[in-house]
């Protein structure tokens, strides 16, 4: 079981957060002298992740962790520290926009170093794409004593690189990166078919969320379902999967279950929820009859693929498809106008000038997923 209870940081946890970094003898690594001006400059800089942890045994706040998207270097442009990693930096993994987050900010009590993996390991598991988190070491430098940043319980968990100016006789005071990869930190999991053997342990993961279940459906439930099937193979539509992983003594443990099945009503889900980015919970299969529609076009008036994504056309889009309603005259579908939408120099990456009240951006993912392939069609005729 974990020592710890790593989760998001909240409004609440201000004044906990604020006595943590006063408290003497903490061990820091970040920027912390914007913390000392108390808790109203704590929640004011944009971050990616804020987490907090608590001991299990006492209850108290224990570590404080920031994770953003770039680095906390006050010369460095928000959207180049890719560019900047390439030209200062020889790195042998494929850092990329989509698998990095930047761990900038950690405060934790001196006698719970452990405390560390176990923020680490909590994130990695919240963003299942970030790969890498990286932490920007700058230079050494002579300063007050309670600004002194501490990163040696950090390199037990990293790989450490320096640019390529240093060296170490005549430059080795320098900038440095520690880089902490996902695969090094969570345990690995091995998956398998569950084993009517299996049935203790499984009860025993579900009792601490649904202790309900093994009152109503007994202690061998999972057994009977599983020789079930066993009696019963033709009967396909459930499929009970376990893992495996090493606990701390290296011992093998069922950690995971999954029950899965296909007698679901898909309609219900297609009604009730938001499922068009999952293409409604139907894949398309050209091996079955399909019909296909014709539409007869009658004109053609290109325009840029970035002005359909703008807040202006989300919110059309969204009036004539879900709550009716004409077309305005000043649409961002129509004109595409620089007031309404900026395109960034990099990735086009689109920055809205204003952003609607009613929050739509979950529309963009839908709407390039279904327009992708045509803007692909027509890019080549």
């Amino acid at each position: 079981m974990s020592d710890f209870d790593v989760r998001w940081a909240l409004i609440s946890d201000r004044d906990s957060i604020t006595k943590l970094i006063r408290t003497p003898g903490v061990k820091w690594f970040g920027n912390i002298r914007q913390k000392f001006y108390g808790t109203d400059s704590l929640f004011n800089c944009y971050q990616t992740h804020r987490m907090v942890a608590h001991s299990v045994e006492t209850s108290k706040l224990v570590a404080y962790a920031e994770f953003r998207t770039y680095p906390s270097i006050t010369a460095l442009p928000n959207d180049c520290w890719l560019e900047w990693l390439s030209v200062r930096y020889c790195l042998p993994m494929p850092i990329s926009w989509l698998n990095t987050l930047f761990f900038n900010f950690c405060i934790y009590k001196s006698e719970c170093p452990e405390v560390l993996a176990q923020v680490l390991q909590e994130v990695f598991y919240l963003e299942n794409r970030a790969t890498y988190f990286i932490t920007v070491k700058m230079p050494n430098v002579k300063q007050q004593a309670h600004l002194k940043e501490y990163y040696g319980d950090l390199e037990k968990l990293c790989k450490i690189y320096y640019p390529r100016e240093y060296s170490i006789n005549n430059n080795f005071n320098t900038q440095s990166l520690y880089i902490v990869e996902r695969f090094d930190m969570l345990p690995k999991i091995t998956y398998r078919k569950a084993l009517a053997e299996d049935n203790d342990d499984i009860i025993a993961i579900q009792e601490v969320e649904m202790p309900e279940l093994r009152e109503e459906l007994g202690d061998f439930y999972i057994a009977e379902e599983l020789m079930h099937q066993e009696r019963e193979p033709q009967e396909e539509g459930d499929l009970l999967v376990v893992a495996e992983m090493n606990n701390k003594c290296q011992e093998t443990e069922l950690a995971i279950f999954i029950w899965m099945t296909t007698n679901f009503d898909i309609r219900y889900y297609v009604c009730n929820y938001e499922m068009g980015s999952f293409g409604n919970l139907v894949k398309f299969d050209p091996r079955m009859s399909f019909h296909y529609e014709t539409l007869t076009v009658s004109s053609v008036h290109r325009r840029a693929a970035a002005s359909m994504f703008t807040t202006d056309a989300l919110e059309d889009l969204d009036a004539m498809t879900i709550v009716g309603g004409l077309q305005r005259n000043d649409s961002g579908m129509s004109v595409a106008s620089v007031g309404k939408m900026k395109v960034s120099s990099i990735n086009g990456t689109i920055d809205d000038a204003h952003v609607s009240k009613a929050n739509k951006f979950y529309m963009r993912e839908v709407l390039y997923s279904k327009f992708k392939n045509i803007l692909e069609i027509w890019t080549t005729i």
